[in-house]
C-alpha cells in the first residue's frame, strides 16, 4: 500500500449529499478533532526522519519549523480531510499546548496521527475522559516548541536520546500496547478497542478510510 501524500479530498457531486449524511457528526455531537501539525512538520525533509537514518546531525531535531504543516500519509491528511469536509470541529497541535483547557469543553477528543506532542498537550489528552484514537503510534515522542518563531525540538521518544534511547517518550503504556497495529495499512480486521479514557482503534486507516468509510460512520457513534 502507498500512501497518498499531498492528495487534495472532494467529494463527487452524487456522492457528497449521501457521504455527509452519513458521515457528518451528530446533531448533539461535542467533539473536536486534534489536526497532528507537528508530526506533518517531523517529516519534512531534511528534518527528524534525515536524523533517524543517519544522514545529519541533531540541527535537523532542532528548531524545526511547523509553520506550513501538509496533508500526508504520515499525518492522516487524507481522514482530516474528510473530517473537515464533513463538519467536525478542529482544532492543532499547537493551539492545546497553548491553552489546554481548550479540551474540556468538549465530550469528546479524536486524535488523529498525534505522534510528536509537547509534555502539556500529552497531560491534557490523558486527562481527558473520553478519547478516541483513530491512529496508532500517537503520543509517541516528546518535543518542546517555541511558539514565537514556530519551531520544534525532540526531546524524547523514538531512540532518542542516544545516551539513553527510549522507545516512547512518555513511557505510555497504551501507545506501546497499540504501536505495532500501526503496520496494518488494509485495516481488514478493524475495530475499536476499550481503554482507560476513550477507545483506540486497531489499524492505521488513511490508505484504507476511502474506501472503508464505515470506520468514521462507526466512529461518530463513539463521540
Amino acid at each position: 500500500l502507498v500512501g497518498l501524500d499531498g492528495v487534495r479530498v472532494e467529494f463527487n457531486e452524487s456522492f457528497f449529499a449521501h457521504a455527509v449524511e452519513q458521515l457528518k457528526p451528530n446533531a448533539d455531537d461535542n467533539s473536536v478533532v486534534i489536526y497532528p501539525i507537528w508530526t506533518s512538520a517531523a517529516y519534512y525533509e531534511p528534518g527528524f526522519y534525515t536524523y533517524y537514518r543517519g544522514d545529519c546531525d541533531i540541527s535537523c531535531i532542532t528548531d524545526i519549523s511547523f509553520e506550513n504543516a501538509i496533508f500526508e500519509y504520515t499525518s492522516s491528511g487524507l481522514t482530516a480531510q474528510i473530517l473537515y469536509h464533513v463538519g467536525y470541529d478542529f482544532l492543532t497541535d499547537d493551539e492545546v499546548d497553548k491553552n489546554p483547557e481548550l479540551l474540556k469543553n468538549y465530550d469528546t477528543v479524536i486524535l488523529l496521527h498525534n505522534e510528536y506532542v509537547t509534555k502539556k498537550e500529552f497531560n491534557a489528552i490523558i486527562n481527558h475522559p473520553n478519547v478516541i484514537y483513530l491512529y496508532p503510534n500517537a503520543l509517541y515522542a516528546e518535543i518542546s516548541v517555541n511558539h514565537e518563531t514556530k519551531t520544534m525540538t525532540l526531546i524524547r521518544g523514538h531512540d532518542y536520546p542516544p545516551e539513553n534511547p527510549v522507545e516512547n517518550g512518555f513511557d505510555y503504556e497504551i501507545e506501546q500496547k497499540f504501536h505495532d497495529y500501526e503496520y496494518d495499512a488494509e485495516c481488514l480486521e478493524w475495530e475499536f478497542i476499550e481503554i482507560t479514557n476513550g477507545v483506540h482503534l486497531n489499524c492505521y486507516p488513511d490508505v484504507s478510510v476511502q474506501k472503508l468509510l464505515n470506520i468514521l460512520v462507526y466512529m461518530k457513534e463513539l463521540t
